[in-house]
């Protein structure tokens, strides 16, 4: 998408002295950490916890000026009511009565769950039904394509040659697709792209990026 939650590489921009040092610096920073990771260890209803998607909804004027764990909380939060988990009223009011979601399938997640999925492949590959396209030491054009809803692709990528670096299998995929539309199974890549390729003369000649992109938004480089 082409939106204000795609900032990266863009001049004007600099992380807020509060986001920068050591992580989980903050009590409440510490709790939003807590809430993620006990969601994510166990699907309740469907519900696998907030995503970049998910943060990709806060309104532009407030996600530029959000903590980093703030958008994290925001995301948290927007995706339990969607999945039911919760009310506006009980979020709205921690302190009052807090009602057990219906379903038998409600089964909240242990430290023991928690331990176990950290511990975890948590890596989203699936095992490959097709070949993949792109072997290490291709050179490929990232395409230049401006979805609407979300992808994975930063904006600064699109169109830029690079090299495929490493393979990594097929992996689920993220993005938002027409609902015509099949991607089937994507090979994700490791690919560098010279600090030259991206910024032009301004950039130093030695600065490599590395971008990890599902063949689904790569071409043959020409």
């Amino acid at each position: 998408m082409n939106t204000m939650h795609d900032y990266g590489g863009m001049d004007g921009f600099t992380l807020p002295e509060r986001d920068q040092g050591p992580i989980l610096k903050e009590d409440w920073e510490k709790q939003v950490w807590g809430v993620a990771i006990t969601v994510w260890a166990k699907a309740i209803h469907g519900y696998r916890g907030g995503s970049r998607a998910d943060i990709e909804r806060i309104p532009p004027e407030l996600y530029i000026d959000m903590p980093y764990y703030g958008k994290w909380l925001w995301a948290e939060e927007k995706s339990i009511l969607l999945s039911g988990l919760t009310t506006e009223d009980e979020l709205n009011n921690p302190d009052g009565n807090v009602k057990m979601p219906e379903g038998p399938t409600f089964v909240p997640a242990t430290p023991a769950d928690v331990v176990a999925f950290l511990e975890g492949d948590d890596s989203s590959e699936i095992p490959a039904t097709v070949e993949p396209g792109f072997v290490v030491g291709d050179e490929v054009v990232v395409r230049n394509e401006h979805p609407a809803g979300h992808t994975r692709v930063p904006r600064y990528l699109r169109g830029h040659r690079g090299i495929i670096q490493k393979h990594h299998g097929v992996h689920r995929f993220q993005d938002d697709v027409p609902e015509d539309e099949d991607p089937g199974q994507q090979h994700l890549y490791t690919v560098a792209f010279t600090g030259p390729e991206l910024w032009g003369r301004r950039a130093n000649v030695k600065d490599k990026i590395h971008a990890e992109i599902w063949e689904y938004h790569l071409e043959p480089a020409s």
